[in-house]
């Protein structure tokens, strides 16, 4: 097809997609582009028309192909610079929020959002490449208009609501890239017994090699409905890998005591309640014993048969009880079990005070939520609790002062007749805990 010389368009961006989609465009526009990585900008001399950011952002099209985690401040910073007749494209993996950021930053300049199902290593000519098209509430007649354009550049064009793409891909793609990049971490061998599933493994591992952690990250992060994704897949795996595991004793004639660290209605319990329905177990008891210490002398003196200990997070790090508790008793770790953990703000249901006089917890908890309350508290006092839900249960009976908050999980809610403030105030969507299962030695 030939190339339409009075259409100029332009390509922020000139990683690997946008390289490519810089390719596909100048078969039917004039093409320039603005990219501010001096390394690319140096290999690309004198093959590519960079323009500078100004220049770009006044052509008739638009593209964006830069990373979701810098669209919000691109569009915000730079809101002023695009020409009135434009019309901007996004070309991000997730729609919600791309069109979100949009419709604020840029309402007066025409704009669509498209997610373009492959990439560098997966286009091919004039084939069945597929574009998914998601028009902003603002301009939904570009949603006819472009699916015309891509159709007479040989695209297959599919239109949904940006929520519907999410959902939908945050399992189609998002699952996919996930198995790819732990296989990748497998680094899987070369087989003598190259059995289909083996080979069709390798192909996925294949299919995400070439893609930047950063990628995978904004894919997930982004995407409003990846977590939904993650907590079922990490749940379907421990499920899966109890069927083999070892790490719980058949034990006859007694119920199956499993010992956690943390009070009633503390994340740990929760953790515990998988851990036990994840091993099938049907008749299991679980003893709430506030510390790690405590979990420790349990096994110790044989009132407990497997204990259920929190050992990292992702933002607040190791929990020093329990590496602690493992240098000095006589036991043995036999399993990992990770856990989402989501903190909630809460106070008394009779107070009514906007602001606490301080904030109760657990040291790690007031750790995964340190830049929501250095931008909301930053002069209210933290205060160290032995356990989330022990402070949950101190500020219920009257132990804390009456207009103090606590941070906790949101089971404490209900159990203490507490109200809550903020949900999920972790630094963290992905707020992952470690647990390891331990017995006596």
């Amino acid at each position: 097809m030939a190339q339409d010389k009075n259409k100029e368009y332009s390509v922020i961006g000139y990683g690997r997609f946008g390289k490519l989609w810089a390719d596909i465009l100048s078969e039917h526009a004039s093409v320039s582009v603005y990219e501010n990585d001096p390394l690319i900008l140096e290999r690309e001399k004198g093959k590519i028309d960079f323009v500078d950011l100004k220049t770009a952002l006044s052509r008739q099209v638009v593209f964006l192909c830069i990373p979701i985690s810098a669209m919000e401040a691109f569009l915000t910073k730079n809101a002023r610079l695009f020409s009135n007749d434009t019309t901007v494209i996004d070309t991000a993996s997730v729609k919600v929020l791309p069109l979100k950021w949009m419709d604020q930053a840029i309402p007066k300049i025409k704009h669509i959002g498209v997610h373009p199902l492959f990439g560098p290593d997966s286009y091919v000519a004039n084939q069945n490449n597929l574009l998914i098209i998601t028009p902003s509430e603002q301009y939904p007649e570009l949603g006819r208009i472009w699916s015309e354009i891509f159709a007479s550049w040989r695209f297959f064009t599919k239109t949904i609501p940006a929520e519907e793409h999410d959902r939908s891909i945050a399992y189609s793609q998002g699952v996919t890239h996930f198995v790819g990049n732990v296989l990748q971490r497998m680094a899987l061998p070369k087989t003598n017994t190259p059995t289909l599933g083996y080979t069709m493994l390798q192909d996925v591992e294949r299919f995400c090699r070439n893609d930047t952690p950063q990628l995978f990250r904004d894919m997930l992060t982004y995407n409003p409905e990846s977590l939904n994704m993650f907590r079922e897949f990490m749940k379907a795996t421990h499920e899966v890998s109890g069927y083999f595991r070892k790490d719980v004793r058949q034990i006859v004639g007694e119920t199956m005591i499993l010992g956690v660290m943390g009070a009633e209605g503390s994340f740990s319990q929760e953790a515990g309640e998988m851990w036990v329905k994840s091993k099938q177990l049907r008749d299991a008891k679980i003893s709430c014993l506030t510390t790690a210490e405590k979990v420790y002398e349990a096994l110790n003196f044989g009132l407990i048969h497997v204990g259920l200990l929190p050992i990292q997070n992702a933002v607040g790090g190791m929990v020093l009880e329990t590496v602690q508790g493992l240098a000095k008793h006589s036991c043995k770790i036999t399993g990992f079990f990770p856990f989402l953990v989501n903190q909630c703000l809460m106070r008394r249901k009779d107070m009514k005070e906007d602001r606490p006089v301080s904030i109760h917890s657990h040291p790690q908890a007031l750790r995964q939520c340190k830049t929501f309350l250095n931008a909301h508290f930053p002069d209210v006092p933290l205060v160290e609790e032995e356990d989330t839900a022990v402070s949950a249960y101190k500020l219920s009976v009257g132990e804390l002062p009456e207009n103090a908050w606590v941070i906790a999980a949101e089971t404490c809610i209900k159990l203490y007749q507490l109200k809550v403030v903020h949900k999920k105030i972790q630094d963290l969507a992905y707020n992952v805990t470690d647990f390891v299962t331990v017995i006596k030695e």
